[in-house]
């Protein structure tokens, strides 16, 4: 068991949700760096290297077209 040093908050440890976890889904900050990417001309693999998952995830994200720009228009797939 990790025991906080000094002055750290052990609820801050445990509950951290910044980090993209294995087996769970995007979340919608995750989902925007996916649309904000595609439109600057991002490959699949390399927003996936930003993100911390694997390429097929956004390739399924692309696909599922829940990406999409702030204006409601689709991205071109």
């Amino acid at each position: 068991m990790n025991i906080p040093s000094q002055g750290e908050d052990p609820i801050d440890q445990v509950h951290s949700t910044t980090e993209h976890r294995k087996g769970k889904h995007l979340s919608f900050e995750e989902r925007v760096v996916i649309q904000t990417r595609l439109k600057d001309g991002w490959t699949p693999n390399r927003i996936a290297g930003e993100l911390g998952c694997v390429p097929n995830t956004v390739r399924n994200e692309i696909k599922r077209g829940t990406v999409t720009l702030y204006r409601g228009q689709h991205l071109p797939l």
